[in-house]
Order: structure tokens, then sequence, then C-alpha cells
């Protein structure tokens, strides 16, 4: 006899940052999926499959991400969409989970600062599930932080310049 386990996680994450750093730099690092290597952890290398830009400043990249982590490796491909300076959303194409969807906002605070708002909902099913669910949140806290230090990094080199 054999028994069958459906197993299933809708995982939704929010996070928020309050920043001394200008809005439109905050959207310039979220943007640049490239650089993403360079400051994210696991991250080890970002393809740009395309990338498009309408009239009105909307920007759509589609992107492979290859992550590693104590020995696994996954990529995924996602769709970004960007608002100029005041959101990026992104879709998965490819990858892992059954759906994720998630967006950055970008909220001017004067001159010199900004809020950052996170969200993202994903799903995945069967053995993934069972082991992202224990650790999403503290991933989340990890690349909240990452793109907070690397934005916060960002605005006081512009500012010595």
């Amino acid at each position: 006899m054999a028994v069958v386990v459906w197993s299933l996680a809708v995982i939704e994450i929010t996070r928020s940052s309050l920043l001394l750093a200008p809005a439109t730099v905050a959207y310039s690092v979220v943007a640049d999926v490239e650089g993403y290597p360079e400051f994210l952890p696991a991250c080890e290398s970002v393809t740009v499959l395309t990338r498009d830009q309408n009239a009105c400043g909307v920007e759509c990249v589609e992107a492979r991400v290859v992550a590693s982590k104590a020995g696994a490796s996954f990529d995924l491909v996602t769709r970004n969409i960007g608002l100029l300076n005041e959101s990026i959303g992104v879709s998965l194409v490819k990858g892992p989970f059954d759906t994720l969807e998630g967006e950055w906002c970008f909220k001017a605070l004067g001159e010199a600062g900004c809020r950052v708002d996170f969200s993202v909902t994903f799903v995945a099913n069967g053995l993934l599930s069972r082991l992202i669910n224990p650790i999403a949140q503290s991933v989340a806290d990890l690349l909240v932080d990452a793109f907070s230090h690397r934005i916060t990094q960002t605005a006081a080199l512009g500012e010595m310049l």
C-alpha cells in the first residue's frame, strides 16, 4: 500500500526599509540585474535574455539568475517590469516554483531619503515546499539587507563624486 502526501506551500513575504538614499538610486540598484552577483548572497550569475523599453519609460527585462548554496544550485528566469523610479514588478517565467510574483516600490522621502517596499508571493509543492518554507523569511531578510546596503553604499559613492 502506498501513501501519497501532497505538500503545498504558499508563502507571502513583505519587507520595508527606510534608507538615506534617493529613490532614484534605490530604483537603479534593483533594476541593475547584471550587478546582482556582486552583492547578493548565493547569486552566481545573471544573464539578461531580453530588454525592451517603451516610450512611456516602462522597461521589461527578462533574465536568468543562477543561485547556489550549500552544494545545491538552481536557476530561474524572471520578467521584471519597471516603471522608472517608482516600481519594479517581478514574475516567474521559468524556475523551481509553481508561481512567483513580487514587487519593489520606491517612495521618495524628500531629496535624500526613500522608503523601499518589497513583497513577494510564491507557491512551491512537494519536497521543495518542505525545504523552502522554514528558510523563506530569513532568505527575505538577507535579500532586503543586501539590497539596502548596496543602495546606501551606492548613494554614498554618488555624493563623493
